[in-house]
């Protein structure tokens, strides 16, 4: 009997995967048996990822575009779906946000952090979903963050992008959900990436978090691995519209 967690003859789309979160998730879903398609901004980057899927027994190709560019984003998905036959898979996971206090976050700065972190997403689920809609089987997994629902200063575009993107979650689901389609978010809690290494070679601010997390430790982005596969197959088929929240209990404690 197969297993209800395997992924095997399904293609995967991993956006912002040349590197923490997105790369670890692309990874287990390539331990699971999916065929994974790397995309970020960066070839060069992308290929030496798609090598260490590869040499680790999984099977990955590279699809570098940058995902506010909806004409390279369409074009990528359509290549996808003609070379495969089939995009079962959408890991909404590319971000941006500018670190500034509120009144010194300009127009642009809000506009680049809404276009990378919700806009886009919209975008590319409207586009994958389409295939999946007709071929009666689908999972479209958004990335939040616990700053969704807990605020912290001079991230306020951030915020306000994954806030959103918990909304496009819900409503996406409701309207795909009797057509195969699944459509959930994990909201990861502070991981440890080179993303935030500023911020964590600060002492009190890596110790602040670690303290303020009843697991006391920062999270590994191999701890979102187990459920983005989770996410993305049979195991979850009666699941949509939810919010997994991975965060080692730091949503649950004062």
């Amino acid at each position: 009997m197969p297993s209800a967690f395997s992924l095997t003859g399904r293609v995967a789309l991993v956006t912002g995967a040349s590197r923490g979160l997105g790369f670890a998730m692309a990874q287990g879903l390539a331990q699971a048996g999916a065929r994974v398609v790397l995309n970020g901004r960066d070839p060069v980057t992308l290929e030496a990822r798609r090598a260490e899927i590869d040499a680790g027994g999984g099977q990955a190709t590279v699809a570098a575009f940058d995902v506010r560019d909806r004409a390279a984003a369409d074009a990528a998905i359509d290549a996808i779906e003609a070379q495969f036959g089939h995009l079962d898979i959408l890991i909404n996971n590319a971000a941006f946000g500018v670190a500034r206090d509120f009144f010194d976050i300009s127009d642009d700065d809000w506009r680049v952090s809404m276009d990378v972190a919700l806009d886009a997403c919209f975008r590319l689920s409207r586009k994958a979903a389409a295939g999946m809609v007709q071929r009666g089987w689908g999972r479209v997994v958004m990335i939040s963050s616990v700053n969704a629902r807990i605020g912290r200063g001079t991230n306020t575009a951030y915020i306000t992008a994954k806030a959103a993107l918990e909304g496009l979650t819900r409503g996406m689901a409701s309207e795909v959900a009797t057509r195969g389609v699944t459509v959930n978010c994990i909201a990861p809690g502070y991981i440890a990436t080179d993303i935030n290494t500023g911020f964590r070679a600060d002492p009190a601010r890596y110790e602040w978090i670690r303290n303020r997390t009843p697991m006391k430790r920062w999270g590994t982005a191999q701890d979102l691995a187990g459920t983005a596969v989770f996410l993305s197959g049979d195991a979850s088929a009666f699941m949509t519209g939810q919010v997994l929240i991975v965060d080692g209990g730091m949503t649950i404690a004062i």
